[in-house]
């Protein structure tokens, strides 16, 4: 499978320091620093590098574990994907491996991504191993267990976070696809994020797409009514879902029916900005031609409010 690299050549600088990240990556192919190498594969295996302890999740494609490496007790994050449930397939060095890991390596070292640190084949499944974020939880715990966002300098950084991690997948060439809090981790320690669980991800391309793997949270209307979507105006889209959870700790469409009719339910909070209302409104407008442009939500006039 060809992969896109869409490199900006002439980048603007903020004082934000929101394009400082593209003066590093943008002028240049990710470089893959790979602890694992084929010569190596025969004699490394997973059970005799890797112990297996409790799971964290269970997905239609594969499950989530945590781990630690034997040598050292490292904790790491597992991921088995059985062969007879991957539906995208792409190339590593030359060989035929699920689409999440090659991306996840196109990717290493790219700030806001989780980290794969290497991986196995085994007879029926993949393996692959990522980096464990200590002191961290997914955006939907943290959303959940805090006090209301509305208005804050938390939920700022947040939403410039999620903006600025999907403008850089998109200039690597990549639609994260299914842009959820709970796929997004939140690092206590420095109030970073990084996005996980790159099952759904897709190249960009010119085309609209004809399949959806996301879920029901994340549905925009055009697919559910024309089969097809644009994946920057999906992504748009997902990141308005995001922003209304931030706010208001639920989703905001209970069905393919609230979707369509655009049924927003927006109660009144006397704290919030009417300009991340009418973010929130744009975002998530059922006529895809009226979102806002990835690009330019890095620019809004309320993310850029310091306090």
């Amino acid at each position: 499978m060809s992969f896109v690299y869409l490199l900006k050549q002439t980048p603007t600088y903020l004082d934000n320091g929101i394009y400082e990240f593209y003066k590093i990556y943008s002028n240049r192919p990710p470089t893959i620093s790979n602890n694992y190498s084929s010569g190596n594969k025969i004699k490394r295996t997973f059970n005799r590098e890797y112990s297996t302890l409790y799971c964290l999740g269970k997905g239609g494609f594969g499950q989530v574990y945590d781990g630690q490496r034997r040598s050292d007790n490292s904790p790491v994050v597992i991921k088995f994907l059985p062969k007879d449930r991957i539906l995208n397939w792409g190339t590593f060095e030359g060989e035929r491996v699920p689409y999440e890991i090659e991306i996840l390596w196109r990717l290493r070292g790219v700030s806001g991504v989780i980290k794969i640190l290497e991986h196995f084949e085994e007879v029926d499944r993949f393996i692959f191993i990522m980096e464990k974020i200590s002191n961290s939880c997914t955006l939907f715990d943290l959303v959940m267990e805090s006090s209301l966002l509305a208005n804050t300098e938390l939920l700022r950084h947040l939403f410039r976070e999620i903006v600025r991690i999907n403008i850089t997948l998109q200039m690597y060439g990549v639609w994260h696809r299914d842009c959820k809090p709970e796929n997004i981790l939140y690092c206590k320690n420095d109030r970073s994020l990084r996005f996980i669980d790159f099952g759904s991800a897709a190249p960009v391309q010119l085309e609209d797409f004809h399949e959806f793997q996301g879920t029901l949270e994340i549905m925009v209307p055009e697919w559910i009514l024309q089969r097809r979507y644009n994946g920057e105006k999906a992504c748009v889209w997902a990141i308005g879902v995001c922003l209304y959870f931030l706010l208001y700790q639920l989703y905001p469409f209970r069905s393919k029916a609230d979707i369509i009719k655009g049924r927003l339910n927006l109660p009144y909070l006397s704290s919030i900005d009417k300009e991340i209302y009418h973010t929130m409104k744009q975002c998530m407008n059922v006529n895809e031609n009226r979102r806002p442009q990835l690009n330019n939500l890095q620019f809004l006039s309320w993310l850029q409010t310091i306090y």
